[in-house]
């Protein structure tokens, strides 16, 4: 049943994005305590763990267009209906787990956002910090120095 494929792969997506907040909380702890060492670990599973997340996404996406019977997916608030509709076998239960974990997954993806903003924030302004540092320890007259990506 091409449903029950469908919330599983949404739900390992979920497990992803989960895992991929608490990568993003170290590496926001390793920024702050100047680890550099955990904040390259953290860089590396994070690449390791977005590359399974598009690998989720695209069997999500090829898993919706089997069910829709179409390249271009309907407007939102008619493509649950559809979807439900493709497959006969599928049940209200099915249909609300299936609402469950979209939402689930909307908010993982907007704690994300708001962490990657703050990890963002962290990392400007540790390079501003950077900056003025060396400019203050080596005058404004060494501008090589200071031209060279920090």
């Amino acid at each position: 049943m091409r449903i029950i494929k469908l919330l599983e792969i949404m739900h390992n997506q979920l497990s992803k994005l989960q895992e991929m907040y608490e990568v993003l909380q170290k590496m926001q702890n390793a920024m702050v305590e100047s680890d550099y060492d955990n904040f390259e670990k953290s860089i590396e599973l994070q690449e390791k763990i977005l590359a399974e997340i598009r690998a989720y996404e695209k069997a999500r996406i090829d898993i919706l267009k089997d069910l829709l019977q179409s390249d271009i997916l309907p407007e939102k608030n008619i493509l649950v209906q559809k979807l439900f509709e493709a497959e006969p076998e599928a049940d209200l239960s099915l249909q609300e787990e299936y609402l469950n974990i979209r939402n689930s997954l909307i908010d993982v993806v907007g704690e994300i956002e708001n962490l990657n903003f703050q990890n963002k924030y962290l990392i400007d302004h540790s390079r501003k910090f950077i900056k003025e540092l060396v400019t203050n320890l080596y005058g404004v007259k060494n501008h090589k120095l200071l031209d060279k990506k920090v």
